[in-house]
């Protein structure tokens, strides 16, 4: 029995963007070529959708996808054993074509109670929506039992499955489908998974997980454990664009056949990190121009879309640049018919920001009030300042703290007379010395 593996989608995802149509055209080739390539049964697993509540062009498109299945009529393979879920919320018309198994992912999730787009495209009949149950699909004298969690939030991962704890099918070729963060897996350093592989129930001939978006094999209890990866590019980080986008053509049989098809219609992705030590504005605006241009005349995959282009600035810069003068829009607008360009400023330090971070550091170990602290700032701030010397900047601070602006300020304007007053008998003394 042939199965295609498919994972995370994310229809609608960059909606309003030159983007908006990868989602959709990455999803239509992987579903087309499972088909082509003899896929009897399509495993999803989760994140169909970018949002909870998809908007009806989104609808529109990913119906017409998800049709394609089913209108290449019957093949052999029979759904022979339902366990743990309604047979009414399976419609006939699902299981016409070539049978959808599917998960719903984070993105899809909903408050108990309420539909989600994966339910909603299983009440269409569309597809077969598993969350803590299994189904048997049977080809002459082979059979294989899919068994599948949507996703849960992660802090009580570990525990659902382990309520749930899915047996194997006896005489069956078992496979365990997920869409969760697991052990060193994770989609974000801001989850933190209770997942461990060794979490994960022994006795499955093959795991599969969703939601991480980058192609890995690994084991489980000495099975294959396989992340397909998304379909569609959501996250401009490094291992994205050197990892191409697919899906997995799985063939069950006296071995195991484990085939990734890399997709055709992904467009190029270069993503380039660029330091600079004390740039200024004018060199880094060449400097990057110059490497979207290097990037451009790189041989492509793909002629019909232009490339993606993620720039990561990092390093500091000069001492008198500001990071908010360098307009990284112009530099995208500008390359915009030949490449969709996004910069990355935000690790460009502005001078002297680690010292200020070490005297943050410094400032906290002391334990001072709040006053102080705010007073040793203010000194720092201005102690390279012109004339600073002449201020007693705690006397300053005193005054503003206690609300006597004015009186501040009467101190600064007499500090400001006595500088002007200097000055201009400097100046008559040296047009004295000059007659």
């Amino acid at each position: 029995m042939k199965l295609a593996l498919i994972s995370d989608p994310h229809l609608g995802a960059k909606w309003g963007t030159p983007r908006e149509q990868d989602s959709f055209d990455q999803f239509r080739e992987a579903i087309e070529r499972s088909i082509e390539l003899g896929a009897q049964l399509i495993l999803i697993l989760g994140d169909i959708f970018d949002t909870r509540i998809p908007r009806q062009e989104v609808w529109a498109q990913a119906l017409r996808i998800l049709s394609l299945p089913l209108a290449h009529g019957r093949n052999s393979v029979r759904l022979v054993r339902i366990i743990d879920k309604d047979p009414g919320e399976i419609s006939p018309l699902s299981l016409r074509g070539i049978p959808v198994v599917a998960l719903h992912g984070n993105h899809e999730r909903r408050t108990r109670g309420l539909t989600n787009p994966v339910e909603a495209l299983e009440a269409a009949g569309l597809l077969i929506h598993l969350h803590h149950n299994s189904l048997v699909f049977e080809e002459g004298d082979q059979r294989v039992a899919v068994h599948g969690m949507s996703n849960v939030p992660e802090q009580y991962a570990s525990k659902v499955l382990s309520m749930w704890n899915p047996k194997p099918v006896e005489g069956a070729f078992n496979i365990l489908a997920l869409h969760q963060s697991i052990g060193q897996y994770v989609y974000s350093g801001e989850e933190t998974p209770t997942l461990d592989v060794s979490d994960l129930p022994p006795g499955f001939d093959l795991y599969l997980c969703g939601h991480i978006h980058y192609r890995s094999e690994s084991s489980a209890h000495g099975r294959p454990l396989i992340f397909p990866g998304s379909t569609e590019r959501t996250q401009l980080i490094k291992v994205e664009a050197e990892i191409p986008k697919g899906f997995y053509l799985v063939e069950i049989g006296e071995r195991l056949g484990l085939e990734f098809i890399e997709l055709r219609t992904q467009r190029d992705f270069h993503y380039v990190e660029m330091k600079f030590d004390g740039a200024t504005i004018s060199e880094i605006n060449k400097a990057v121009r110059k490497k979207v241009e290097e990037l451009l005349r790189q041989p492509r995959r793909n002629d019909r879309k232009p490339p993606l282009i993620r720039i990561r600035l990092l390093g500091t810069l000069a001492k008198e640049a500001s990071r908010s003068e360098f307009d990284d829009r112009a530099i995208s607008d500008e390359f915009a018919d030949r490449a969709i360009v996004v910069i990355g400023k935000a690790d460009l330090q502005v001078p002297d920001l680690g010292e200020k971070v070490q005297l943050l550091r410094e400032l906290r170990e002391q334990r001072l009030s709040m006053d102080e602290t705010a007073m040793c700032l203010l000194e720092e701030s201005l102690r390279d300042a012109a004339h600073v010397s002449l201020f007693d900047v705690r006397s300053l601070y005193s005054l503003l703290v206690a609300d006597r602006a004015e009186e501040a300020l009467q101190n600064i304007y007499r500090v400001v007379e006595s500088l002007v007053k200097a000055d201009l008998e400097r100046e008559k003394d040296d047009n004295a010395g000059q007659t």
